[in-house]
Parts: C-alpha cells; sequence; structure tokens
C-alpha cells in the first residue's frame, strides 16, 4: 500500500457517529510524492463526507479545482478544470480486503485509513483521456511550431517508397 501520510488518513477514533467533514488541499507538493506522475501541477480542493455508522463507513468525495498537465497534440502546458464526486464504503471485518473498488474491507485492529492513493488516482480519473487545447476558449495556447512540424512528418509518411508497395503484395 505504500507509505502511510498522516496528512490524508481518516482517524476511526476521532470520528462522531453520523456525517463527518473533512476537507484537503492537493497542490504540486502532493503531486510530487508520485514519482512517475503525469500530472505535475494541480490545484485541487477534496472536500471528503464520511458517515459513520457500528461497522461501516460511507465516504463521499468531491474533487473541485483544475490540473496542468501537457497538450496531447503540442506539448503545451494546459489547465484543465476538475470537478467530480467519488464514493467508497469502508467495512470492518476479520482481514483486509482490497479486491472490489466500490468496499474495502479492514480489519477491526485498524485505526484509520489513507486516503493519499485514493485521492491521486481519483484525480487522475477525473481528467478527460484526450488533453488538448480542443476545449479551451480562444486564443487557443497551442505551439504552431510542434503542430507545423508534426504535419510535415504526416505528409512525408504519405510519400512511402512504392518498392516498399511490393513487400505488401506478398501477404
Amino acid at each position: 500500500m505504500g507509505l502511510v501520510s498522516k496528512a490524508y488518513t481518516i482517524e476511526f477514533n476521532k470520528l462522531q457517529h453520523g456525517l463527518n467533514k473533512d476537507a484537503f488541499v492537493l497542490d504540486h507538493s502532493f503531486m510530487e510524492t508520485f514519482e512517475f506522475s503525469p500530472v505535475k501541477a494541480i490545484s485541487v480542493t477534496a472536500a471528503v463526507e464520511i458517515d459513520k455508522s457500528e461497522n461501516m463507513y460511507g465516504i463521499e468525495i468531491e474533487l473541485k479545482g483544475c490540473a496542468t498537465v501537457s497538450c496531447d497534440n503540442c506539448l503545451v502546458s494546459i489547465e484543465l478544470p476538475i470537478h467530480q464526486n467519488f464514493s467508497f464504503l469502508i467495512k470492518m471485518s476479520e482481514a483486509n480486503n482490497f479486491d472490489n473498488p466500490d468496499m474495502i474491507y479492514l480489519n477491526r485492529n485498524e485505526i484509520g485509513y489513507d486516503l493519499k492513493q485514493y485521492l491521486y488516482e481519483s484525480v487522475l480519473l477525473s481528467l478527460p483521456t484526450k488533453r488538448d487545447c480542443d476545449g479551451l476558449p480562444e486564443p487557443k495556447p497551442c505551439d504552431k511550431a510542434v503542430l507545423n512540424k508534426y504535419s510535415e512528418n504526416n505528409e512525408n509518411e504519405e510519400n512511402v517508397d512504392p518498392r516498399w508497395d511490393k513487400l505488401k503484395d506478398i501477404l
């Protein structure tokens, strides 16, 4: 599970029965702890609601903010908005089981649960799969030099040496 971070841990003994609220600020220092993260800079607030009952915790997380990523087309840094809700349950049981993403089973002896990895994955899932300048307002921050270079490479691929066509006939 990795290193436990006290800053993002839900401490079960400090929660009252019923609804509990907390908030976490996720910024560049949060993302720096994930070495190979595709996102380096974010400014996100994670509002967490925890509904505590006898043997279960219902957790709802609302992420709001923005992330700075590289455009898939022109590689310029762009800010994409993040606004997403996630929820899951933690149930106290005899053994830990993390197989189901919607229901986490924790040993009754556990005193807390670290949300750090869950928050990180939720931020990544909140971003679109295609990250480009298309959805941004005018003027778009596109790097014209990179886009022109890309267009030149596509034109060169179309002008393929005709000798290669003979190899295609072999199949």
